[in-house]
């Protein structure tokens, strides 16, 4: 029987359970490049937005981020390190850019361990403002300098 796991932040937001489900096939069959999130209309729950296809690049993942608006996001990016050789990192962002409302900020950044919580697995995080701090270089240099 299927029981309802609450993971309830202190600000009240849940997440929804279709996102855990949806994450781990992200993370265990590389079905998706990316997922996005959001909170939805109500604001009590944070549910998917996009789903990115397994050979989506990374343009159109940050195309997608909305300029007046907070999101969450994952992406498993792959990079190339000399000593390493062919790397890959899941990465959880927390999109607020400078022009968002307060609100959503406050929402966002309130719920964002509950969020990171729900997704086992997590290897680095990035908090953007603006499209260059999640540009993929920036991305790539913060898990490089974490491989350390």
């Amino acid at each position: 029987e299927y029981h309802h796991i609450t993971n309830m932040s202190n600000t009240g937001v849940t997440v929804a359970n279709e996102v855990v489900s949806e994450f781990d096939e992200f993370k265990l069959k590389g079905k998706y490049r990316y997922l996005i999130l959001k909170l939805n209309d109500s604001n009590e729950e944070v549910v998917i937005e996009h789903q990115g296809a397994p050979d989506s690049d990374y343009e159109s993942f940050t195309a997608l981020l909305p300029d007046n608006d907070c999101r969450y996001a994952v992406y498993n990016i792959e990079y190339t390190t000399e000593s390493d050789g062919e790397r890959s990192k899941m990465v959880f962002f927390l999109w607020a850019p400078d022009t968002a409302k307060i609100k959503p900020k406050m929402l966002y950044a309130g719920t964002k361990d509950t969020v990171k919580k729900s997704l086992q697995g997590l290897q680095v995080e990035v908090q953007g403002t603006d499209k260059s701090e999640v540009s993929k270089e920036a991305v790539i240099d913060k898990c490089k300098s974490l491989s350390k």
